[in-house]
């Protein structure tokens, strides 16, 4: 009888601790999680900041917090799940009366993309863990990744110089308040650019020719089409991360040098979005922070051929510094590259792959390939 009365009291013990730990659980306990910064680049190592709060006197013997994020955020010092596109992350806490412990997670930022981790859940039990219960408690973390910023003067070189012993390094853009020379005046070159003694001297129109450096605006025109038959998803994404770099390089510099800039292209950052995206123009540190945050949601899809945004947008660009990034180049972006340069531009063209159509080259626009060098290095960043 002693025995059966003494595990009845064991028994009643154990289920009283169960039903009490389980039911007051949850209760007067505060969980936040956020990243230690909104905003980071590819590459970035930053913090994941959990507090956990437990408000009442009775204490809580284990909790677990079981977290949902993206596999591009690699935890440092743990080991997670990976499952596809997410990451599975586990963290303990024992906590006693009123007390908060704040923990911090290593996080490395793999790639560019905003990331959102919109609940967690809790699981908590009873001291044997006979039991347990779970709660999913909201906590709205987002960190935008923005792409890496890579050196376009290592990686691109003019075309028009593979062939030649020595390649000469320069910027893409060219800086109108800083003259290198003097060329042949070709259809769309601005009248106030005339060099009028060179022209009397040589008999035939002359133009400045002028560092490649900056300009006061720039249009920056992204092909999110990796090949010139795809139709919506895009096939080559690895080139496709390699164009969104190189837009973001040049927005980066454009912020720096006060510049303003706008950003068109072809891809888009909803998955149901019908039009491309077309932004306007500026020079402030938000309106390029806004376009970064476009280039970071980028999804690897199209919602226009290439060759018809050309055709709808070039009217509207004048007096303007553009760049042309894309994989490809056909007859027709060719031809359309020298309209736009023909509404006073200077158009650049910047090819993520040496392999272009024959007799496509644009008379008026200047084009930058990958060095030989570079090639697999720039595969590798992609």
């Amino acid at each position: 009888m002693d025995v059966l009365a003494l595990l009845l009291i064991l028994a009643l013990v154990l289920w009283l601790q169960m039903y009490i730990l389980c039911r007051y659980a949850f209760s007067r306990l505060k969980y936040t999680c956020e990243f230690s910064v909104p905003e980071a680049h590819e590459g970035d190592t930053i913090m994941l900041v959990e507090t956990v709060y437990n408000g009442k006197l009775l204490p809580v013997p284990w909790l677990r917090v079981d977290i949902h994020t993206s596999r591009w955020l690699e935890f440092a010092g743990t080991c997670s799940v990976v499952a596809q596109e997410n990451r599975h992350v586990t963290s303990s806490f024992v906590l006693g009366s009123y007390q908060k412990i704040t923990r911090k997670w290593k996080l490395k930022c793999l790639k560019r993309g905003i990331f959102r981790t919109e609940n967690v859940t809790l699981v908590s039990g009873d001291l044997l863990n006979f039991s347990n219960v779970s709660a999913a408690v909201p906590v709205n973390a987002t960190l935008t990744v923005y792409p890496q910023i890579i050196d376009l003067e290592e990686l691109f070189v003019p075309v028009s110089l593979q062939q030649s012993d020595r390649v000469v390094n320069r910027w893409i853009i060219d800086d109108p308040f800083l003259v290198a020379g003097v060329r042949d005046y070709a259809p769309g070159d601005p009248f106030n650019r005339m060099h009028w003694p060179a022209s009397a001297k040589s008999g035939r129109l002359m133009v400045r020719k002028n560092e490649y450096t900056s300009q006061q605006n720039l249009t920056v025109i992204l092909n999110m089409q990796s090949n010139y038959y795809e139709l919506f998803d895009t096939t080559d994404k690895a080139m496709a991360e390699l164009g969104i770099k190189v837009a973001a390089t040049l927005f980066d510099r454009a912020l720096r040098e006060g510049t303003p800039a706008r950003f068109i292209t072809n891809g888009c950052t909803e998955p149901d979005a019908r039009q491309p995206i077309v932004t306007s123009e500026a020079a402030d540190r938000d309106h390029i922070a806004s376009i970064l945050r476009i280039l970071a949601g980028l999804r690897m899809k199209t919602v226009k051929d290439f060759r018809v945004l050309l055709e709808d947008i070039w009217p509207d660009i004048y007096n303007s510094e553009v760049v042309i990034i894309t994989a490809y180049l056909t007859m027709e972006i060719g031809r359309l590259a020298d309209r736009i340069a023909s509404g006073g531009n200077n158009v650049s063209i910047i090819l993520l792959d040496t392999v272009y159509e024959k007799d496509s080259e644009p008379r008026h626009a200047d084009i930058y390939v990958l060095s030989d060098g570079i090639r697999k290095e720039a595969g590798k960043l992609a």
